[in-house]
């Protein structure tokens, strides 16, 4: 038994026959080889940390291939994203991805690996793509898990997992370099060069990218447009990465990367109040090692040990009634922050303000008065009429000085830093069992003034084991779980059973049950958050500097995790003489305890109460009718019920706008329709995106959104040299912004051209 438990030990490894982590070690592994053919099952590695045929794989996968990205011409990751059945990609100042439903402004439901680094923020749950430091032509390939994958990967794999997988740097030897322009300011370069050096191989890779972002459009009665950049919403991110790989002896193998970035992302201003356009500057970085040991052809262990920073600046200078910084309405947040808002955003019907600055106010009325103004319940006693009194008062009982405005310098700071330590395991024991078990530790460290007055950390610790088991010859059994437990949450264990019946080899039924967990991240759970303003203008008060009066300090009332409960009915079926393969999959999602209130100073309560059951169907085919031409085809149907909880503190629009936002960025039904053809030297590949009842479907509103995309491509060789051409465009066929109404391009037609040289 201690045997058995010792070779369960820890992390991502492989070997020939079992291991996923070889395609990080190993050159040309082999896997574009088989995703190509149509004579092989293709193999993940993603579901299960197991490389396993796609017919026995325990849940819905989608592959983006090296060739995909080629094809498709597009500039990001997120895009790439959108031929994924049943995601939703929104671009804004900073880019959201969601599957099937979530909130768009934060992607904190999904888990994204980059050659197994976890690029999840404990800090604030999301995934910040601009910042991923990570070429589109150095990637293998993208798996993608559709589906809750917490056994796996713990908590935050919670309704998808992304694996973006590198090319080892001997597939990529030579020189490598281009420049892309075009429309919304693009402007990208990149070169990446990988050479031989002794025992080593090595790939370095510098790339630059520029864009405007959206542009707009005229506002009647608002502002004038800005000139050039009309939102203030575009991005200037830069950075270079390191990966290199040497074998250290017949049995072992080491892999190093490591990546610097920094960046500048333009903030949209709020006019009226932002004197100076904000910018988001951003720098972070990560090294990372794993070294890989096969005991035996069946056996094989992994160490991967990884560190990784970010820090972000934005510099603010806003104006805002006076009163605001008033220390006395400060107290009376402490006390009751809803009464509060009310007199520091100045909601306060002006005909009540005398009654109350002269003591003479009657507390019924102005109950009555409120509820109506502001569709919200209140509950006002005398005692609540005292505090305002002396707010009033500091202002000379002059409506003017309280309505005066100020103007002031505040700063949003965040640091974060994480230690990541796993050890895996992988045994093939005999020919109907295969385990992969491992160890993690985890130590998230966050400091900002801003958010955490200080420095807040957390440490995660987590044991996982996954079994493959072939009870008789045409079924497949995948168990596996993952224990958590960290200082900030409590303890939890996420399960998955899944069975896969073998029509044929190349084509599988299956059925799956899992659960999974999302954290919540150290901002829900240990909030200090306030906004300290400087070099304040004149003001009543006499300051030359405050604080903002509404502030979040300790725990929202200790919430718990986020939940699913998955049930899954799948099919996968490849046949080669169609040169076909399809994955259809069919579901029904309950997920409760859901945080769907916006974490911000105007949001005094935070509840773990939203629930949401989505259930629907997802497919995706792949088609090769003749050679030189390949069709691309997914699409989603889905139907999502959100229920909220306690609505008490809410107005009726509030309580709407809660409801909406978890499907805001969600499509009843979507189509995802790709076509690529070969003529000769020249390869296009067109691509037209329908998603129909877009932008909250449940509210009545069928606003569909249609894109069309074309990708044409040429290479030409001279002298020995390989120049690159290519020129995309596309084309917005409805007149409708993604999930906000700011997120739009007014001009129809957009495109850039690229230029390059590959030696």
């Amino acid at each position: 038994m201690r045997g058995f438990i010792g070779s369960l030990a820890v992390l991502w490894a492989i070997t020939s026959q079992t291991a996923s982590a070889e395609d990080l070690f190993l050159p040309d592994a082999g896997l574009d080889a088989d995703l190509s053919g149509m004579g092989i099952v293709p193999e993940v590695l993603t579901a299960t940390r197991l490389k396993q045929p796609r017919s026995e794989v325990p849940g819905s996968m989608t592959v983006i291939t090296a060739e995909n990205i080629d094809q498709w011409g597009v500039r990001t990751v997120p895009e790439l994203l959108r031929f994924v059945p049943g995601m939703f990609v929104k671009h804004a100042d900073t880019d959201s991805v969601a599957y099937h439903a979530s909130n768009p402004n934060l992607m904190r439901r999904m888990q994204v690996l980059i050659d197994g680094r976890s690029v999840y923020r404990a800090g604030i749950a999301s995934v910040i793509w601009e910042d991923i430091p990570v070429a589109l032509e150095d990637i293998q390939r993208i798996e993608v898990f559709r589906g809750p994958n917490a056994s796996s990967y713990g908590a935050n794999a919670f309704m998808a997992v992304i694996n973006i997988v590198t090319y080892h740097p001997a597939d990529t030897l030579g020189t490598r370099a281009f420049a892309r322009s075009g429309h919304q300011g693009v402007r990208d370069f990149q070169i990446s060069h990988s050479a031989e050096v002794g025992d080593w191989v090595y790939r370095a890779t510098v790339s630059s990218k520029r864009d405007d972002g959206f542009d707009g459009r005229e506002r009647k009665g608002g502002p004038e447009r800005l000139p050039g950049d009309n939102l203030h919403d575009g991005s200037d991110d830069r950075f270079i990465s390191i990966n290199a790989a040497t074998q250290l002896s017949d049995q072992s193998r080491l892999l190093v990367e490591a990546a610097y970035k920094n960046g500048d992302q333009r903030l949209r201003q709020n006019f009226g109040e932002d004197l100076i356009p904000p910018v988001d500057e951003n720098e972070s970085g990560f090294l990372m090692g794993q070294w890989q040991y096969d005991h035996s052809p069946g056996h094989t262990s992994q160490l991967r040990a990884y560190w990784q920073a970010e820090k972000r600046r934005t510099d603010y200078r806003k104006c805002a009634p006076a009163v605001a910084l008033s220390p006395t309405l400060n107290a009376l947040y402490q006390q009751d922050p809803y009464w509060a808002l009310v007199i520091g955003r100045l909601q306060l019907p002006e005909d009540l303000v005398t009654p109350i600055a002269l003591g003479i106010a009657d507390p019924a009325d102005v109950e009555a008065r409120l509820e109506e103004e502001l569709d919200r319940e209140y509950d006002i006693s005398q005692s609540d009429l005292d505090q305002p009194q002396l707010i009033f008062a500091e202002a000379g009982f002059d409506v003017d000085n309280l309505t005066s405005v100020a103007c002031g310098d505040y700063q949003l700071d965040f640091d974060e830093q994480r230690i990541d330590i796993e050890w895996q395991d992988t045994v093939h024991w005999n020919d109907w069992l295969r385990t992969v078990a491992g160890i993690n530790y985890r130590r998230d460290e966050v400091r900002s003034e801003t958010y955490f007055n200080g420095t807040v950390s957390n440490d995660l610790f987590r044991v996982f084991a996954n079994a493959e088991l072939r009870p008789v010859e045409r079924v497949v059994l995948n168990i596996g779980g993952m224990y958590e437990d960290e200082d900030k949450n409590t303890a939890v264990f996420s399960p998955r059973v899944a069975a896969n019946y073998l029509i044929t080899p190349q084509q599988s039924l299956r059925l799956v049950y899992s659960t999974a967990v999302r954290s919540p991240d150290l901002l829900e759970q240990s909030p200090d958050y306030s906004l300290h303003v400087t070099d304040l203008t004149d003001n009543y008060l006499g300051l030359d500097e405050g604080t903002f009066f509404a502030t979040q300090t300790g725990a929202y009332g200790d919430l718990d995790h986020e939940r699913i409960t998955s049930w899954e009915l799948g099919y996968y079926g490849r046949l080669p003489t169609r040169k076909l393969e399809m994955d259809i999959k069919v579901y029904r999602d309950h997920l409760y305890q859901l945080i769907s209130d916006p974490i911000n100073l105007f949001t005094p309560d935070v509840s773990a109460d939203t629930t949401m059951n989505i259930k629907g169907v997802d497919w995706q085919f792949t088609w090769q009718p003749v050679k030189g031409h390949a069709l691309w085809y997914s699409g989603a149907y889905l139907n999502a019920d959100v229920r909220l909880n306690d609505t008490a503190n809410l107005s009726s629009k509030e309580s709407n706008d809660l409801q909406a936002v978890e499907t805001r960025l969600s499509s009843e039904f979507s189509h995802n329709l790709s076509w690529s053809a070969s003529f000769g030297e020249w390869r296009l590949t067109q691509s037209y995106f329908w998603h129909r009842s877009y932008n909250n479907y449940s509210s009545g509103r069928n606003t569909p959104y249609r894109r069309y995309e074309m990708n044409l491509q040429k290479d030409w060789l001279v002298n020995g040299l390989t120049i690159e051409t290519s020129g995309f465009l596309h084309r917005l066929i409805d007149d409708s912004p993604i999930a906000y109404r700011t997120n739009y391009i007014e001009d129809r037609y957009l495109g850039y051209v690229q230029v390059g040289v590959k030696f």
